[in-house]
C-alpha cells in the first residue's frame, strides 16, 4: 500500500516538469489552500471553473468537513511557462486497502471542472490520455487511483481538459437556463399561461394567511435562521423517504455556516439564502451562490405545514428567478439530479462524466471493479422492474448503513 502524503508542510511533492513542443508544465501538490491562495485567486478571476472550485469554497470544506471524512487534501497546482495554469482540488482517503483521490466537496460539489487558464485548458486537452496521466501521476503519487465524478464535458464554452482520461457517463446531469433576455422570455418558454394563473391563485390563498414576503436575506441573523430552517426541514423530508441525509454529515452544517460568514462582503457570495414567509413565519428557503453572473442553486426546501398545499417552494423559485433577472444574472443553474420541476424551467442539460486514473496495480484493479459495477447499474436501469427492486433494496440499506460523502 502506498504511504500517506506528508501533510505537515505545505508542499507535498517535488515539482515535476513536463515538456511539450511549445510549453513547459510544472506540477506540484500542496496540503494547504493558503499556500497557493495567490495563484488560486488569480485563476479564479481570469480562468474558467465553477463555484465549487473557488478558493473559499474549497478552503471552508477542508476546514470543516474533510477531517471527518478522514481524507487529506492534495491540491494540484500546474504552472505553464511559470504562470498559474490549473488547480485540481483533490483529497486522498483510504477505502479498505485502496488510497483513492476524489474531488473535494463530495456530494455537495455538483460540478467538478477544475480551475484552468484558457491556455492550459487547450494545451492539456491536446495531450491525449497517456499525456494527461504522465502529467498528473507524480503529483498523485500517494494514491492508488483517482475517481473523478461529475465532470462537465463543457463549461463556459471550454471543453473538459481531462476528457481524454478513461471515463464513463455520470448517472446524472446538470440543469440550467439563460436569463440573458430577462424574466418574461423565461416565463414564456418555461410555463404555460394556465400554470401561471394557477400559481397566482395559490399565492392569493397563501396571502389570506398573512402578509407574504420573499427575497434574498441580507441580515446575517435571519440568514442563519433560514439555514437552520433548511437543515431541519431537509432532515424531516429525507427521513420520511428513508433516504440518507448528506447535509447531516459531520461538519457539513458548519461548512455552510462558514460559507455564509465568508460571503458577507463578497460581490459574488458563496452562499446566500432566499426566503418566502407568510405571516412572519418561514415557509420556504433556497440556498444559492453566484459566480460570474451565474446563479447556482444548492438547495430548496419548504415547511410541510397547513400552507404546503399551495406550493411555497414553487412560488419561491418563481420569485427567485425573477429577482435574479433584476440583479442582472445571466444564467440560473438548478444543479444536478433529475427532478420534474427542473425540466419545466430548464432548457440546457449539462452532460457529466466520471473519469478514472489508475496509479498502481491495486488502483488498476479498483478502477476496473468500479467501472464494471457502473456498467451493471446502467444495464439495470434499462430494465424498469429490476431497477425498482434495486432501488427498494438500496433504500432499505440506506436506513441502516451510513453513506460516505462521495
Amino acid at each position: 500500500m502506498n504511504s500517506q502524503p506528508n501533510i505537515a508542510t505545505g508542499a507535498m511533492s517535488q515539482p515535476v516538469r513536463f515538456e511539450l513542443p511549445a510549453a513547459c508544465f510544472e506540477v506540484k501538490a500542496f496540503a494547504r489552500a493558503a499556500d497557493i491562495e495567490a495563484e488560486w485567486r488569480h485563476l479564479e478571476a481570469s480562468g474558467v471553473g465553477t463555484v465549487f472550485q473557488r478558493f473559499d469554497w474549497v478552503d471552508a470544506y477542508i476546514q470543516h468537513v474533510l477531517p471527518h471524512e478522514k481524507a487529506s487534501p492534495v491540491l494540484v497546482l500546474g504552472r505553464l511557462g511559470g504562470a498559474p495554469a490549473f488547480i485540481l482540488p483533490l483529497a486522498v482517503r483510504t477505502i479498505g486497502l485502496v488510497r483513492v483521490a476524489t474531488w473535494i466537496g463530495g456530494k455537495h460539489s455538483a460540478y467538478n471542472f477544475g480551475l484552468w487558464s484558457h491556455e492550459a485548458a487547450a494545451v492539456v486537452a491536446g495531450l491525449g490520455r497517456a499525456g494527461i496521466e504522465n502529467l498528473l501521476r507524480p503529483a498523485l503519487g500517494g494514491a492508488d487511483c483517482a475517481v473523478l465524478r461529475r465532470m462537465p464535458k463543457c463549461h463556459d464554452g471550454v471543453g473538459q481538459p481531462l476528457a481524454a482520461l478513461t471515463h464513463s457517463p455520470s448517472p446524472t446531469e446538470g440543469y440550467s437556463f439563460s436569463l440573458a433576455n430577462g424574466f418574461e422570455p423565461v416565463l414564456d418558454r418555461s410555463t404555460r399561461s394556465a400554470c401561471r394563473r394557477k400559481l397566482k391563485s395559490k399565492q392569493r390563498k397563501m396571502s389570506e394567511a398573512g402578509v407574504l414576503q420573499s427575497g434574498t436575506l441580507s441580515d446575517p441573523v435571519r440568514a442563519e435562521a433560514a439555514l437552520d430552517f433548511f437543515a431541519e426541514q431537509k432532515a424531516l423530508r429525507l427521513a420520511e423517504q428513508g433516504r440518507p441525509n448528506s447535509f447531516a454529515a459531520p461538519g457539513v452544517r458548519d461548512f455552510f455556516r462558514e460559507l455564509l460568514k465568508r460571503s458577507r462582503h463578497m460581490p459574488e457570495p458563496l452562499l446566500e439564502l432566499a426566503e418566502l414567509s407568510v405571516g412572519g413565519k418561514t415557509r420556504a428557503v433556497a440556498g444559492s451562490a453566484i459566480y460570474r453572473g451565474r446563479m447556482n442553486v444548492y438547495f430548496i426546501t419548504f415547511a410541510k405545514d397547513e400552507l404546503a398545499q399551495f406550493s411555497p417552494g414553487q412560488l419561491l423559485t418563481y420569485r427567485h428567478v425573477e429577482e435574479s433577472c433584476e440583479r442582472g444574472m445571466t444564467a440560473y443553474d438548478l444543479g444536478v439530479g433529475r427532478e420534474d420541476f427542473k425540466s419545466r424551467w430548464c432548457d440546457v442539460v449539462h452532460e457529466l462524466q466520471d473519469s478514472y486514473l489508475a496509479l498502481s496495480p491495486l488502483g488498476t484493479a479498483t478502477v476496473a471493479a468500479i467501472r464494471l459495477c457502473r456498467a451493471t447499474m446502467d444495464l439495470a436501469r434499462q430494465n424498469p422492474a429490476l431497477w425498482r427492486h434495486l432501488k427498494a433494496a438500496q433504500d432499505t440499506l440506506s436506513r441502516r448503513v451510513p453513506v460516505s460523502a462521495e
